[in-house]
């Protein structure tokens, strides 16, 4: 679409737009939510969200792909969160899959790892079964796999 058929206003919603989207990688949803909460009706939100796709500033697939590296290496997130915040995104659960796919297996366990020599030096119960359990329930709650906590929890042991 054009950028010539916009009026003033609609110019001026996409250039704020186009530095929202400049200043870090964007999803359809969060531009979406953003150009509503600045004031821009449903129509021109779409519009807007259209031309900016076209012109390269939004990229699901290259969202999802960053989104899951920084969330993996910072946040120390499992891909079980990182599908689930992706989803509340709105965004497709192939491009999501994509994404998760191209995490590296070695440094997603080494993470994991990671995370779970940490989190076992701060449980302090004498009971081992119970300290098995609370940890593996922390690693949940990262959104880490069952059968990658269970191989990772048994290697500790």
């Amino acid at each position: 679409m054009p950028t010539a058929t916009l009026n003033e206003t609609e110019k001026c919603f996409l250039a704020k737009a186009e530095q929202y989207c400049a200043q870090n990688e964007q999803c359809r949803h969060g531009v979406t939510e953003k150009l509503r909460a600045w004031g821009a009706d449903k129509e021109l939100t779409e519009k807007i969200v259209e031309i900016l796709t076209e012109e390269g500033f939004i990229d699901e697939e290259r969202y999802c792909r960053l989104y899951c590296d920084s969330k993996l290496r910072l946040n120390k997130w499992g891909r079980i969160k990182i599908a689930y915040q992706l989803r509340a995104k709105q965004i497709d659960n192939e491009t999501i899959e994509d994404a998760l796919h191209q995490i590296d297996e070695s440094e997603y366990r080494n993470i994991l790892e990671q995370l779970a020599k940490s989190k076992l030096k701060t449980i302090h119960d004498d009971d081992p079964r119970r300290k098995e359990a609370k940890l593996m329930t922390f690693l949940a709650s990262h959104g880490f796999e069952k059968n990658e906590i269970y191989q990772v929890t048994k290697n500790l042991k």
